[in-house]
């Protein structure tokens, strides 16, 4: 337990006192029916002397919220925790299964959680409430109706407008009664009158004076014809003809010679029939493989202390076996690894389901489909005091069905939980024994929900841990650890 915060009491506080001291009644009674995350919104109140000290049992940082930062998915996140304390009160009143003193109790509570004293704080993601109780509920301010306030407008206010337009309205009659009375009337204006048109005098034209005549110039005596020399013809010169130059030859194409090709690789299977190793599926189908992906490793563990000590309801139980269930994760992801198994390796199985351990031999490739069926129609038998993890068991009987010595063996164990069987047998020295007896053999672990119970039996066998706390994880994680038993090729 971590304390988030010491409010002072006030005197006018002291009656909340008597509401406080009654929390634990009230966690008890809401324990009996609810997770625990549920509960843990409030936090828990201790009185010394005049302080109010208020603590959780969150583990983390905690960070106290403004109004600012109280964001709509935190505050969805308080009011679905509330509704869920609201509805089991109501199923409780129908089944006469809580008193009127309790149902009280549990509505001051939720009450409490709207007053004006509450502080909100957040603790590894989760929002924890501080300082419910003290105060008072916060209500809404009331809005006053807009009729009542118009009622009170003075008459004079409401026509303002009209008292400020009469004077306009005045002055412009005034104006009006100038116009049409008190003006001059307009002058008359002279006819204006057309401009007489001058007519224009042509001036006489001037009388054209006749030409002087010529008088003939004397003709001349015609001059001798001198003798004309015939031309001498000049030859033309011929055109000097363009030799063309000769158009080169054509290039003969030179064939470029390729260089010889490389030989095809020649690939092999990089497992031959007689070196291909031998598998078996060690896979744990006990009742803890119901329970629910999305819970965290602490949130399982009260969970099985409430089971042993005080009991769980119906209702907390199908809670918590809720979907993704680690079993179906699992069922159907080991269905999807086994076509990615080399085609010629036979898969033996090995069931946890009771105590001991189930034995269902090999099955060959051709036996795959079967063999995907046998693990999709496997689920715990709920009912039977026979029922347990008999990890031990099945990891002893899954090492007997392979040599380990001369031909490479490999086990594949998904599980979430320690042997309950047989606590006195010892996994981890069950590995270090085969590590010696059979060298070749090595036991990979997909360990869901992060038990780290047979980690060392993947350690002391040369192995791997793959851990999966999650949907995705636990397909992913499963799919990495068959790796060494997929088919490859090699090319040289």
């Amino acid at each position: 337990m971590q304390r988030l915060a010491r409010t002072p009491i006030e005197p006018s506080q002291q009656n909340a006192l008597a509401f406080l001291a009654h929390f634990t009644e009230i966690k008890q009674l809401l324990a009996k029916h609810l997770p625990p995350s549920t509960l843990k919104v409030f936090a828990e109140p201790v009185v010394k002397n005049d302080v109010v000290e208020w603590y959780s049992s969150l583990e983390g940082q905690p960070v106290k919220l403004t109004e600012k930062q109280q964001d709509e998915k935190l505050l969805s996140n308080i009011q679905n925790k509330l509704t869920s304390i609201q509805n089991l009160v109501s199923e409780l009143k129908q089944q006469n299964a809580i008193s009127p003193e309790k149902t009280a109790l549990v509505q001051q509570l939720l009450t409490s959680a709207t007053h004006n004293t509450k502080e909100i704080y957040v603790v590894n993601g989760e929002p924890v409430i501080v300082g419910w109780g003290l105060g008072k509920v916060v209500e809404p301010p009331s809005v006053i109706p807009p009729v009542a306030a118009a009622a009170t407008v003075p008459f004079w206010r409401k026509h303002l407008w009209c008292l400020l337009l009469l004077p306009l309205l005045l002055l412009l009659l005034g104006f009006l009664l100038w116009w049409f009375l008190l003006k001059a009337k307009p002058e008359a204006t002279p006819p204006v009158k057309e401009p007489v048109k001058q007519e224009v005098v042509k001036q006489p034209e001037p009388e054209k004076v006749p030409e002087p005549v010529k008088t003939p110039e004397p003709v001349k005596e015609p001059e001798p014809i001198k003798e004309v020399e015939p031309e001498k013809t000049v030859e033309k010169e011929k055109p000097v003809e363009t030799v063309k130059a000769p158009e080169p030859e054509p290039k003969k194409e030179e064939k470029v010679v390729e260089p010889p090709k490389k030989p095809a690789p020649i690939c092999t299977k990089s497992i031959t029939p007689e070196k291909r190793p031998q598998m078996v599926m060690v896979f744990d189908n006990s009742t803890s493989m119901l329970l629910s992906l999305s819970e965290s490793k602490a949130s399982v563990d009260a969970f099985y202390e409430r089971w042993d000590t005080v009991g769980v309801t119906e209702a907390e139980l199908e809670y918590m076996r809720r979907e993704p269930r680690r079993l179906t994760v699992a069922k159907s992801s080991a269905s999807t690894i086994i076509d990615k198994i080399d085609k010629n390796i036979d898969i033996g199985l090995v069931s946890l389901t009771y105590c001991p351990s189930t034995n269902h031999g090999f099955y060959s490739p051709s036996k795959r489909g079967a063999l995907k069926q046998k693990i999709r129609s496997m689920y715990p038998d709920t009912k039977s005091d026979n029922s347990g993890t008999a990890l031990y068991d099945g990891l002893q009987k899954a090492a007997s069905m392979v040599d380990g010595k001369n031909r490479d063996a490999f086990i594949l164990l998904i599980s979430d939980g320690e042997d309950s069987c047989n606590k006195d047998q010892n996994v981890c020295s069950l590995a270090k024994q085969l590590a010696k007896s059979k060298p070749k053999l090595k036991i990979n672990v997909v360990d869901i929900g992060n038990t780290k119970a047979a980690s060392c039996a993947a350690s002391a066998t040369g192995g791997k841990v793959f851990t999966a706390q999650s949907k995705q994880q636990v397909s992913n994680m499963i799919n990495r650890a068959i790796q060494p038993m997929i088919e490859k090729e090699e090319c040289k």
